[in-house]
């Protein structure tokens, strides 16, 4: 047991550890309300570093798989940067 409120019903006997997430951050889950939550998140945003790495690798014309590998990001991701560099 963790000596944590649960951010819900306030409860703090019944918060266990349940996981991470996928940023790797632990979850935990109040077995009062049955609910799960994060106690620190951690942002998910692509930093302005890895988005100047993507504008970088388009500029060179290298391909959008080959950029999503190299950076672990999705094309989606690359897609997003591309319009966004574009319009500003």
């Amino acid at each position: 047991m963790i000596a944590i409120a649960c951010p819900h019903c306030q409860e703090r006997e019944k918060v266990i550890r349940f996981g991470t997430n996928r940023s790797g951050t632990e979850r935990c889950r109040c077995k009062a309300c049955m609910r799960t939550f994060t106690l620190s998140p951690k942002s998910r945003a692509v930093t302005p570093e890895k988005e100047t790495a993507i504008l970088g690798a388009l500029a060179e014309r290298i391909s959008q798989r080959g950029i999503a590998r190299a950076l672990k990001v999705s094309r989606l991701t690359i897609r997003e940067v591309r319009k966004k560099g574009q319009s500003a």
